[in-house]
């Protein structure tokens, strides 16, 4: 995966989660949203440094 289509995610990811956190304040669907878009964002850049360490 290269660093414009990474980022490009991580920004789409972000946004889905500050779309939802106002949309669905407290409910169950936003909680899930959340917490599942958190984890997309932390393993996006969890895989940028993996990949640069090995570099």
């Amino acid at each position: 995966m290269n660093n414009t289509l990474r980022w490009s995610l991580f920004g789409l990811v972000i946004a889905v989660n500050i779309a939802v956190s106002v949309l669905f304040d407290g409910t169950w669907y936003g909680i899930v949203v959340n917490v599942v878009s958190g984890l997309i964002a932390i393993g996006l850049v969890l895989d940028y440094l993996v990949r640069v360490r090995e570099r």
